[in-house]
């Protein structure tokens, strides 16, 4: 069963703004470009926000992946992925659950 998305969440997927990009970097196990897209002086990590919007996509049917955020071995699967990648708020918040 799918979930709608929150009015800000449905925003971003309509207008496929930056935070959309990153959610849909993160499903698609790609992020790499957005680290070369971005023009900050220092390397973007993946954040809570980034995993909580793509999670949200995955819920509503509105994006595919091959991360499971539903459980454990997904997640240990996605930390493995992205490794450094992911900062360590992010790193709690998917480990969360299942402590």
């Amino acid at each position: 069963m799918t979930q709608p998305l929150k009015p800000a969440d449905m925003q971003s997927l309509l207008t496929h703004d930056q935070r959309y990009h990153r959610a849909l970097a993160v499903l698609k196990g790609q992020w790499l470009p957005i680290i070369a897209e971005e023009d900050r002086p220092f390397r973007q990590q993946i954040a809570v926000a980034d995993l909580q919007f793509a999670k949200a996509l995955l819920a509503s049917g509105s994006a595919k992946s091959t991360f499971d955020f539903t459980s454990y071995a997904g997640v240990q699967q996605l930390r493995q992925h992205f490794g450094n990648q992911l900062n360590a708020a992010a790193q709690q918040w998917l480990i969360k659950p299942y402590l």
